[in-house]
């Protein structure tokens, strides 16, 4: 376990130095944030999960920092460190049950991690440390109490499933309370009733969510992502449920357990480790990071199907103790494999990156994303060629290209040619145009300068840039 943990932070700290907080809605969120200089949210049902991937950023920007390559690690630790957080409460409220915060981690967050702003990312972040309070602090202790509080205020307004995940934290609250009631621990029982309304609070919310979505397009894309999540469900989500499979046989078959625990068995689900992990190293070509977002119903459904085993942890530990020596190694297990995807995947976002900075600083005004090595090879990954004009994240291109720049000033900016095109782009939403510079963020307060984009681009007709777009459309 110790050697699992260290691989997930080797695929932590790759990910903030890497800038991969700006993938997909990432770059977006950084740009806009840094334009307010100060806290921004999308959406009134999540402003609490925008407010936490945010936090490092807007204290980065109070404290007068100013470079880029900073700031996107400030950014990065809003969006990278909160599941590490969350683990290390877990363990520090109980060593013994870590292992149990650790198998969430592993078959739900790092089956929808690759896009780190997301607000489902913070719900389940949140679930564990207020379940390992409800049903393992005892005696309950003042760091403890701030753990809880903070969890469950934290949910508050973090995603929609915080309606199905407070139910059962709110209801073993109320059951916390009335054990605490029976101790004649008064301020014991006031905490825990107070953290019951927090989670019946989160509930309303998520409700609301639902009822009264703010953004349609998004609360569809979920639906449909939830209904569709075993028709296509992704390299590392099939490998969970194959690895699922294998422990449920581990722990209930002798002759299984014998064959995987000797050296042959070893030997063979090491390979099958190691091609699970590195498999976006492998096969460049033939791995999808944008199913994870599709797997993002994952950090509900894996809570959820967990809580029963948590529970028979805190009401019949005998049932699965004499088991512990089978489970933990092998949760372990999948919790390394899942890091080093990650850790691949960063790999190759990394790739992408250094791509994306060596075309900025060699062109001038704008650039076609599919006249680039980006189109079969991007940070969108084969996401482009998966819609009839354009990949699910075409839009963040140009945010990508101001937060990548390798100078203040800003030379040339990627776009992709679905935003190109005035009678497809009418029907999209983007940021802000990149052929029009009034729209262009407001970015002086980090010395930004668009003069020379500005320049490049009156050079370019604007009938020219649209026919090259619709020449690249057409291919």
């Amino acid at each position: 376990m110790l050697l699992a943990c260290a691989v997930f932070g080797i695929s932590v700290v790759s990910e903030i130095l890497s800038s991969r907080c700006l993938y997909g809605d990432g770059a977006h969120e950084f740009i806009r944030t840094l334009e307010a200089q100060g806290f921004m949210y999308l959406m009134w049902s999540r402003h609490f999960a925008f407010y936490t991937f945010e936090l490092p950023l807007v204290l980065a920007i109070k404290l007068g920092v100013t470079n880029f390559t900073w700031l996107r690690i400030a950014f990065g630790m809003g969006c990278f460190l909160p599941w590490p957080i969350s683990l290390l409460c877990c363990y520090w409220i109980s060593p013994r049950n870590f292992w149990l915060a650790v198998a969430g981690c592993a078959a739900g967050y790092l089956n929808a991690a690759f896009m780190p702003v997301g607000e489902h990312i913070l719900t389940h972040a949140f679930f564990w440390p207020s379940l390992f309070v409800i049903l393992f602090a005892r005696p309950l202790k003042p760091a403890a109490v701030i753990i809880l509080l903070a969890s469950a205020t934290g949910m508050l307004f973090s995603y929609e499933s915080q309606t199905f995940l407070c139910v059962p934290l709110a209801l073993l609250a109320l059951w916390r309370a009335g054990l605490e009631k029976k101790d004649n621990c008064r301020w014991a029982w006031t905490l825990f009733l107070a953290a019951a309304a927090l989670f019946a609070a989160g509930v309303t919310v998520g409700l609301c969510g639902m009822l009264m979505p703010e953004l349609q397009a998004n609360y569809g894309g979920f639906k449909a992502g939830t209904f569709g999540i075993f028709k296509h469900m992704g390299w590392t989500f099939t490998w969970t449920v194959a690895w699922t499979a294998l422990v449920l046989a581990a722990l209930f078959s002798e002759t299984f357990w014998r064959m995987i625990s000797h050296k042959p068995g070893i030997f063979l689900l090491f390979a099958l480790l190691m091609v699970w992990g590195t498999w976006p190293l492998l096969a460049p070509y033939h791995w999808d990071n944008g199913v994870q977002y599709d797997n993002r119903v994952l950090d509900m459904l894996v809570p959820l199907a967990l809580l029963p085993v948590a529970l028979l942890l805190r009401f019949r530990p005998q049932w699965i103790e004499f088991r512990r020596a089978r489970l933990e190694p092998l949760v372990a297990a999948l919790f390394i494999a899942q890091s080093l995807w990650q850790i691949s995947a960063t790999m190759h976002w990394y790739q992408d990156v250094t791509w994306t900075r060596e075309i900025l600083a060699s062109h001038h005004g704008i650039v076609p994303l599919r006249s680039t090595v980006l189109a079969a090879d991007g940070m969108d990954g084969h996401e482009l060629y998966a819609h009839a004009i354009g990949g699910r994240f075409d839009w963040a291109w140009p945010c990508m290209s101001l937060a990548l720049s390798p100078r203040p000033q800003i030379n040339s900016i990627i776009c992709s040619e679905v935003f190109m095109n005035p009678g497809i782009r009418a029907h999209f939403w983007e940021p802000f145009d990149p052929l029009n510079p009034k729209t262009l963020p407001d970015l002086k307060h980090y010395g930004v300068d668009y003069s020379d984009y500005i320049t490049a681009l009156d050079t370019m007709l604007p009938q020219k840039a649209e026919d090259q777009a619709a020449t690249h459309l057409e291919h």
